[in-house]
């Protein structure tokens, strides 16, 4: 049961969290789909539609250890058809413009890993897209 004072309630989140630390480097975006038109005159009428979203590039650098990967490994049933899923920036926030996004990463149909020789311990590029 969830009760709460708010006026609107958007998504709710529920399952396991999996801390995936990342580098230094952060690239947020902001992003719109709205299209304005140029006139012969060279007037510009405002697209009609369209939606506004966030993207971010993270880097995780020989961050991500064995836990991590197996709840990434158990998930993959469904990011691998292409399932948005729940990320907290809330460590990043002091970096980054906003602090939590319900997103797909561009690339998870297919979620390649690099590293991991030395130790159990793997690198990837996350480009995360936001979704609604």
């Amino acid at each position: 049961m969830i009760e709460t004072d708010a006026e609107h309630v958007g998504r709710i989140a529920a399952g396991l969290a999996v801390r995936i630390p990342t580098s230094v480097r952060k690239e947020p975006s902001f992003n719109s789909t709205a299209e304005p038109r140029t006139t012969l005159s060279g007037h510009v009428i405002k697209g009609l539609g369209g939606y506004t979203f966030r993207t971010v590039s993270l880097d995780s650098r020989y961050k991500i250890d064995e836990a991590a990967m197996s709840e990434i490994k158990e998930g993959y049933q469904y990011t691998g058809m292409g399932y948005p899923f729940f990320i907290n920036l809330a460590d990043e926030s002091h970096k980054l413009p906003f602090d939590k996004m319900y997103a797909i990463d561009r690339n998870q149909m297919r979620m390649g890993f690099e590293g991991g020789v030395a130790r159990f311990l793997y690198s990837r590029r996350w480009f995360l897209e936001e979704r609604f």
